[in-house]
């Protein structure tokens, strides 16, 4: 055998060998994502009809059992101007609670494709009777966001954050396009690490109204 051939195996066989990280990605994780969230923007419109600032007008309720839909008489209870993944008003005052920035930008989904947000894939769960696969988010948020999608319409269902899980449904479309879930009913978990929620929800909370809007109004505080 040449010399040649024997310092080339050498080197092959030295290679091979070579400790590996442990956690190291597959190459097609990456992929599969990218193709599940262009799965998902398809499904919203594209990318330019997620929702950034906007105002809106909802009914929330903090009890524990679910009170029926809302009706055409059904009064708004809070009004808010939002910047996803930035700052919420009522009224002219800002919410000072970075919990509720995160749900709200998880809502819009945009927190999919913030520059800074990394996302993997994790296993789906059963929600409402659907079966779902699941994207986690972290990077751009001090805890992880869990969010789990229809298999079939590809929509999100639910979205888990710190101690709670958020199930959205009654999906509208604003008349520039922009769909939306309005009604989100939250659930405290009775056991995190297994993903088991308590029987009776936490609050729930229905938009009557929703408006896009170009840039924030000037005389928020």
């Amino acid at each position: 055998m040449r010399p040649s051939r024997i310092i080339l195996g050498i080197m092959a066989f030295s290679l091979s060998t070579l400790p590996q990280p442990p956690n190291a990605p597959a190459a097609d994780n990456s992929k599969d994502v990218k193709a599940s969230i262009g799965r998902i923007l398809k499904a919203m419109g594209g990318e330019q009809k997620l929702l950034n600032v906007f105002r809106f007008s909802e009914r929330v309720l903090i009890v524990s059992t679910p009170v029926p839909p809302t009706t055409d008489k059904t009064t708004a209870n809070r009004t808010s101007v939002v910047q996803t993944g930035g700052g919420w008003w009522i009224g002219a005052n800002k919410r000072n609670k970075d919990k509720v920035r995160v749900l709200l930008w998880a809502w819009s989904l945009r927190i999919l494709v913030d520059k800074t947000s990394k996302v993997t894939a994790i296993p789906g769960v059963v929600i409402d009777k659907k079966p779902t696969f699941g994207l986690r988010v972290s990077g751009s948020v001090k805890e992880p966001v869990d969010l789990y999608f229809d298999k079939t319409s590809q929509r999100l269902i639910a979205f888990d954050y710190t101690d709670t899980r958020h199930v959205v449904s009654s999906w509208k479309t604003t008349q520039e396009g922009h769909q939306y879930a309005s009604h989100v009913a939250g659930y405290k978990f009775a056991d995190r690490k297994l993903g088991t929620i308590q029987k009776e929800q936490w609050y729930q909370t229905d938009i009557l109204d929703l408006v896009p809007l170009k840039a924030l109004p000037g005389n928020l505080k």
